[in-house]
């Protein structure tokens, strides 16, 4: 089985890192895949997907265009060259993860009597937009495959999508267990002190002003509490500075910027973790690997958030404001209860959320596809 998948970006964000690590795990179970994505410019020095493929090992190509920005040369030119390069690769599947790459495959495939099943991922946080372009385009997709249970039964709703071409994959994440550094002096908070941790994009539709809010109710239930956020954003001034000094919570308040060589230390720091809503990709991978070191997390009941977190088992679900702060309260002042959920948490994460168990999944569902055939 030779299987093609699609990512139009070079940048390490959204579903990169997701897209490269599954590709990594097929390929470590066998199967002949090749990724193909869009040449970064050749002086940018931060983390790329080309970089990380090639630091992993995963079977790469960047010979295709992929530009989700409006270029025609660019798009006429995938038009031709991906199903040329399916032919010649003898690909099977061809599987996309963005609509960019998803409509350019479709477009490349279009007429041919011969041509490789079309799979597509949904990534977004509230499921692939419904509109006639989206339709007529799953309308002649073969599979799709999303993360969470509910984003994939609203597509299948939606779109009249056929049931038994779906799959769920369970998200990936990749538990940390290297060494970590005390951070906790340099980022201000005391020994006694308890930590709430918040990692994510500082935009306005994260819900951090529900975050702070809480924040505030328990602030005047505990003493010895600081809330650290870990996160950067052009929109940081209206989503968490001008909320945090009308609270006047500044003093309790850690804003830790954006964090690459301590990322983990910064984790371990934490005794709690908070999540209202999760990024463009929904799968929250922030609070995946946070689960993953073993801390536990309440989060709303938003996306795919409440099933990440089962609520008792490894971490608490809370649909408000008050109910966010009365389960931080609640975490905080139970030790015992703390390091049962943390221990649940880290489990969910390394039985759940392998790779392994995700490109085991997938490669049967690509066989299924293929005892099935084409739509159509």
């Amino acid at each position: 089985m030779r299987c093609l998948h699609t990512l139009s970006d070079w940048k390490w964000t959204g579903p990169a890192e997701p897209v490269v690590s599954l590709c990594e795990a097929l390929a470590a179970a066998g199967i002949d895949v090749v990724l193909a994505f869009r040449r970064a410019p050749a002086d940018f020095r931060e983390r790329t997907i080309g970089k990380e493929a090639g630091r992993r090992g995963v079977p790469s190509y960047d010979g295709l265009r992929l530009n989700r920005y409006f270029s025609v040369r660019d798009w006429l030119f995938d038009i031709r060259a991906i199903g040329r390069f399916a032919a010649e690769r003898k690909i099977d599947i061809v599987h996309t993860h963005l609509t960019h790459d998803h409509a350019m495959a479709a477009l490349s495939f279009f007429g041919r009597r011969s041509r490789p099943l079309l799979v597509r991922t949904d990534h977004k946080r509230d499921g692939l937009d419904a509109g006639p372009a989206m339709k007529r385009l799953l309308a002649g997709t073969d599979g799709l495959a999303a993360c969470g249970a509910g984003i994939l039964s609203q597509d299948v709703e939606r779109f009249t999508f056929p049931a038994e071409r779906t799959v769920l994959l369970p998200p990936g994440v990749h538990v940390y267990d290297g060494p970590v550094a005390d951070v906790r002096t340099a980022l201000g908070i005391a020994p006694d002190d308890l930590v709430i941790g918040v990692i994510g994009r500082l935009k306005p539709d994260r819900g951090y002003d529900r975050i702070l809010g809480a924040f505030k109710r328990l602030r005047g239930r505990m003493g010895k509490v600081k809330l650290v956020i870990v996160g950067r954003s052009s929109q940081i001034e209206e989503s968490v500075k001008k909320p945090l000094s009308a609270l006047g919570l500044a003093p309790d308040v850690i804003l830790a910027g954006y964090r690459l060589e301590d990322y983990f230390s910064v984790i371990a720091a934490f005794d709690l973790f908070v999540m209202m809503r999760a990024g463009s990709d929904g799968t929250a991978r922030a609070l995946r690997e946070v689960m993953g070191m073993g801390k536990p997390a309440v989060v709303s009941d938003l996306g795919m958030l409440p099933e990440l977190v089962k609520d008792g088992y490894n971490g608490f679900v809370a649909a408000d404001e008050q109910a966010l702060a009365a389960r931080m309260e609640q975490v905080l002042s139970d030790g015992p209860l703390r390091e049962r959920l943390g221990a649940n948490a880290r489990k969910t994460a390394r039985e759940d959320w392998d790779y392994k168990v995700q490109a085991e999944k997938l490669a049967h569902f690509y066989e299924k596809l293929m005892g099935i055939g084409r739509r159509g």
